[in-house]
């Protein structure tokens, strides 16, 4: 009896010991996973402190909540405005006449004749300069015409020590008239740039087209950005122009060619008739106020008093130039023409000859 109650005893200690044993193997992952937790295999979404039994299926993701969408109440739709043509002209038409017309809030018909005759002021100051030397050489015209042709004869000859002495002998002239070669060619220099940027600008603004210049407020020209259905405006610019040339050839340079260069402008006047034709009126009234203010300037420069108070030397009669007929053009330009066809026939022979 003994006996059985001591195997009976060790074999309760046997299995407690294994019980213990196989717990001990149970927990110790457990205890592991406590003292060195691993981030990378915590669930998203639990908290630091939440406990993960790994050993278990992997537990789902929480899923967020849906949150049902709100249902912004329908806006009557707004009706599309109208788009007008006030906006800023395209990149390029903008001219000096935008500042004057914002600044003044005058109509745009009175902002292109204000624009054009504001410049005809500011080149004022190189015409008259342009006007001196022209006048202070007028004594010296028939020997500045001579050394011309003998300038010519030097380049179609190619003498290089004719040339050379022909522009020291003109230089001379020049210095004892007190015009410098550079005050001659200042006026063309500055004038082509600034009636070309207005001639295109105010073109532009009228081809964009600017809505304000539709509506004039006058009559006659309602609509600046169409042509002038009449066509008084293109014949009464030729007829300007006609005016003015015969104004200001007296101011010209006295030269052989100089009255028929005249004449040759006259018949260029009527030929752009038809061209000036389909431009638009904006654009017309630009060239008529031109030529206006240039023939305005040449009526006011011909008091001599002006002129002396300007600085202007009072040009003789035998000095300025005299006009020319349109057959005496006519026969000029036969008499030029064929001896431009004689120098080329010269030339030609003068190739073969050395071939």
């Amino acid at each position: 009896m003994a006996y059985v109650q001591r195997l009976g005893y060790l074999g309760s200690r046997v299995s407690i010991q294994a019980a213990c044993h196989s717990q001990s193997r149970l927990t110790a992952p457990v205890i592991l996973h406590r003292t060195r937790p691993l981030p990378s295999l915590r669930p998203s979404g639990l908290s630091r402190n939440a406990r993960s039994y790994w050993w278990s299926s992997s537990p789902k993701a929480p899923q967020e909540p849906v949150v049902a969408e709100e249902t912004l109440p329908e806006q009557p739709a707004t009706p599309e405005e109208p788009l007008l043509d006030t906006a800023a002209p395209a990149e390029g038409t903008s001219t000096a006449g935008d500042a004057l017309q914002v600044s003044t809030g005058i109509p745009w018909l009175w902002t292109i004749v204000s624009a054009t005759l504001i410049t005809r002021v500011i080149l004022f100051p190189f015409t008259v300069r342009s006007m001196r030397s022209t006048a202070a050489l007028a004594p010296h015209a028939e020997e500045i015409n001579k050394l011309r042709l003998k300038m010519q004869l030097a380049q179609e000859t190619k003498d290089m020590l004719l040339l050379q002495q022909v522009v020291l002998k003109q230089r001379s002239i020049y210095e004892k008239a007190g015009v410098s070669m550079g005050s001659m060619a200042l006026l063309p220099v500055v004038q082509l740039p600034i009636t070309l940027g207005l001639f295109f600008g105010v073109k532009g603004l009228c081809d964009f087209p600017l809505e304000q210049l539709k509506y004039t407020g006058l009559s006659y020209l309602p609509d600046l950005t169409v042509a002038d259905p009449t066509g008084t405006l293109p014949i009464a610019a030729t007829v300007l122009i006609n005016l003015q040339l015969t104004l200001g050839a007296r101011e010209m340079m006295s030269s052989p060619q100089t009255a028929h260069l005249v004449n040759l402008f006259r018949v260029l006047s009527l030929v752009s008739v038809p061209l000036c034709w389909h431009l638009p009126s904006g654009t017309m009234v630009y060239i008529i106020t031109s030529i206006i203010g240039l023939m305005a300037q040449s009526l006011v420069l011909r008091s001599t008093a002006i002129r002396r108070l300007l600085g202007i030397p009072i040009v003789q009669q035998q000095h300025q130039t005299k006009p020319a007929t349109m057959m005496e053009s006519v026969d000029f330009l036969k008499h030029w023409w064929q001896d431009k066809k004689k120098e080329q026939e010269a030339i030609i022979r003068a190739r073969n000859h050395r071939r």
